[in-house]
């Protein structure tokens, strides 16, 4: 069985190549533009955001495939500027392209915007029969999706402890935090979507480890950043029920 199909595999490479450039960026020459160096710099974060793409695609496929789905990486397209349903463009945007090549140029590297892109989910309706839905529910969804950026933020965890691998430590958990954006056509926003409280609990988690990854021990982390993400969800699940 085919795991990647060769659209996914270009989409992949494409996605990897934005990263790269974005986390390169301020490796072309901040003052004196230096080709050999830049290139140097986008080959080698190139390789390492394909790693990173690699580990969060498979993990979605693979939780996929316990609820009975397929999972297909798909850089990010704006399909609507609104809700409605008249606010739909002729074409859909490759905003997963536009927005991180843009901001990289305007602040000469610094702004490393990282949302490229998420997975498709479909559900292999021949594979569900028995099953109390035939389709994926919201929350099935909100589940799946949120796989991916808490694995890759969970392998910078890992990772930040190696000396060496700061450079793929920050393109992990700079990916999940961008994942979790409530946009349409992100984790982020299947997620909102699908659960709202799980989506607290996510985004808090992947947020404050983010942060905390930098200043303390793993465990300490750990701990601390679930307790406080349960912590928002179970306030909003107060709030509203």
């Amino acid at each position: 069985m085919q795991i990647y199909n060769k659209k996914e595999v270009l989409n992949l490479f494409i996605g990897a190549l934005i990263l790269g450039f974005v986390f390169s960026a301020r490796s072309w020459g901040y003052s004196t533009f230096n080709l050999g160096i830049g290139l140097t710099h986008l080959f080698r974060m190139f390789i390492l955001s394909l790693i990173i793409l690699l580990v969060y695609q498979t993990s979605h496929k693979l939780i996929a495939k316990k609820y009975h789905a397929h999972s297909t990486f798909r850089l990010w397209h704006l399909q609507r500027f609104w809700f409605t349903k008249n606010s739909k463009f002729k074409k859909s945007i490759p905003t997963g392209i536009i927005l991180p090549l843009f901001f990289s140029l305007i602040s000469n590297g610094f702004i490393k915007f990282a949302a490229i892109g998420s997975s498709e989910v479909t559900s292999i309706e021949n594979k569900r029969i028995g099953k109390k839905f035939k389709h994926l529910t919201e929350n099935d969804l909100a589940r799946i999706h949120l796989v991916g950026p808490l694995t890759i933020l969970l392998l910078s965890l890992i990772l930040i402890q190696f000396p060496g691998s700061n450079e793929m430590v920050k393109i992990a958990y700079t990916l999940a935090v961008f994942s979790m954006f409530p946009f349409s056509g992100l984790d982020g926003g299947k997620i909102f979507f699908g659960s709202l409280p799980l989506y607290i609990f996510g985004t808090g988690f992947i947020v404050l480890t983010a942060i905390l990854m930098q200043l303390l021990a793993p465990i300490w982390v750990l701990i601390l950043s679930i307790i406080t993400a349960l912590s928002l969800a179970l306030i909003f699940l107060e709030s509203n029920f």
